[in-house]
């Protein structure tokens, strides 16, 4: 039965990424919702076929979601040490962090990885490599941000179940750009909220919002901007959210030398 199971599951994942490599958007139409800071709404920005192909990569991937935590001026850019009310966090990645961090870990002044009731989703991180629709996904990113290819993070797949949420917090000053994209609809709750900015992004399948973590361009010397700090908003009872957050690193993460970026047949 687990041999059958597993062909099944390797035949579905084919299906969906023969689907995937099919249908996809020719043209991802953006509107500005905020000019400074920075903040456009895509829709279109992923087919149903690339998402259900994306959810099904992260099955057997799940993990709880996890926060980076550390001083301001490592996390946030903050040269002159000022105070914050309590440890700045950024969207973690560190799959095999441990919440109990040793006393020295944490007076280092490095950034650390921990489980935290700030934020209580699942996530899945996928491989570069993991099939070539994320590679083509991570590409739309890179245009859109205007950031080069090699920039993007790996991606992370979430899932917020009833109830689940991600606290206010900031991704940030190590990453000057961060798009979020939709998987599904959540007719009630769910919604990616910016209340320093009076603005709400609701969960519609398909669609995008991206915004920027910085002020200004300064490489290593850039400091957060504290008017996006934004928070996952929990999905209302009977309701699950899916999507995939991908960040903007002002660091290379990888070679793309050998990859070509360019615009799909029939659009942009």
């Amino acid at each position: 039965w687990h041999l059958q199971f597993c062909l099944l599951s390797f035949a579905m994942c084919a299906d969906f990424l023969a689907a995937a490599l099919e249908h996809h958007p020719t043209r991802i139409q953006g509107r500005v919702v905020s000019e400074d800071p920075k903040m456009v709404h895509f829709t279109d920005f992923v087919s149903p076929e690339e998402a259900a192909h994306l959810l099904a990569l992260a099955e057997g991937r799940w993990k709880r979601s996890m926060v980076t935590r550390g001083p301001a001026s490592a996390l946030l850019g903050n040269k002159m040490g000022a105070s914050v009310m309590r440890a700045p966090e950024a969207d973690g990645d560190g799959a095999t962090a441990t919440n109990q961090q040793s006393s020295e870990e944490q007076s280092s002044g490095q950034s650390y990885d921990v489980l935290s009731d700030d934020c209580t989703s699942s996530m899945a991180m996928l491989d570069y490599e993991a099939s070539p629709v994320v590679e083509r996904i991570l590409g739309r990113v890179a245009t859109v941000t205007g950031y080069p290819l090699e920039h993007v993070e790996q991606a992370l797949v979430l899932r917020y179940t009833a109830g689940q949420q991600f606290r206010l917090h900031h991704d940030g000053a190590m990453r000057p750009m961060t798009l979020f994209t939709y998987f599904n609809d959540v007719p009630e709750g769910g919604e990616t909220s910016f209340p320093h900015l009076g603005l709400q992004v609701k969960p519609v399948a398909g669609t995008a919002v991206m915004w920027r973590n910085t002020r200004g361009d300064k490489g290593e010397d850039a400091e957060a901007d504290r008017r996006t700090d934004h928070e996952g908003r929990p999905p209302a009872e009977g309701h699950v959210k899916y999507g995939m957050v991908c960040f903007v690193n002002r660091a290379p993460q990888r070679d793309c030398s050998h990859i070509t970026l360019r615009p799909a047949q029939g659009g942009a």
